[in-house]
């Protein structure tokens, strides 16, 4: 009997241990809701240390250095010579307007005045009139006052030398334009090169006496 007996509490006693475990499994399962929002950002942290900058890049090099032009108010000289009294010819002798101490400070430009239809009309020298009969060439003493020292050359297009008549040209006209070393203007030839870089045709009389401001 009391073998029984005790089978039939250990028996008891292993129910309720089973009926214990399901009721805690059940608790847990019904404690197992589903997940909440997130939560809030939290604030940024500090910032950190700047990093050390980087290598500077090499310098581009520079563009070069355009020519200076020509000073619309430099230094610049027009003379006017009478030509009534020539007698006409293959040449026309006159006097530079600077002396020879002075001369190689100085470019020069030549014109000549005639009459064509009426209308006063000028041409560079060396260079030829509107209608292109003859042309002239010009040339002077660099180092010398001895007088004339200078000569215009009339030829025709063939190089032999041409006859002009008297009374054809009224004025012979040098411009004088002083060279301004302390700018690097150096001879007369780097004055003729700025004179054009600036958009100056020095064929054309009117457009330099307008460009130096010239009477």
């Amino acid at each position: 009997m009391v073998g029984i007996t005790f089978q039939i509490d250990f028996m008891k006693t292993v129910k309720l241990f089973s009926m214990a475990m399901l009721c805690m499994a059940m608790v847990l399962v019904s404690c197992s809701g589903e997940d909440g929002e997130q939560g809030p950002q939290g604030p940024a942290g500090a910032q950190g240390p700047a990093g050390a900058d980087g290598v500077d890049g090499i310098d581009g090099q520079n563009g070069t250095h355009g020519a200076d032009g020509v000073d619309g108010n430099a230094n610049v000289q027009s003379v006017k010579i009478n030509m009534d009294a020539w007698n006409g010819g293959e040449i026309f002798e006159f006097d530079m307007p600077i002396g020879s101490q002075m001369r190689s400070n100085y470019a020069f430009l030549f014109y000549l005045e005639y009459l064509i239809e009426g209308e006063v009309a000028m041409h560079s020298v060396p260079g030829a009139p509107i209608f292109g009969v003859f042309t002239t060439d010009v040339s002077f003493l660099a180092n010398s006052d001895v007088s004339p020292n200078g000569i215009i050359v009339f030829k025709d297009y063939q190089g032999a030398s041409f006859n002009v008549p008297p009374g054809f040209y009224l004025n012979f006209v040098i411009i004088a334009i002083e060279i301004n070393t302390m700018q690097g203007k150096g001879d007369s030839v780097d004055i003729m090169t700025k004179l054009k870089a600036a958009g100056v045709d020095t064929n054309d009389y009117n457009a330099v006496v307008a460009y130096f401001g010239l009477d």
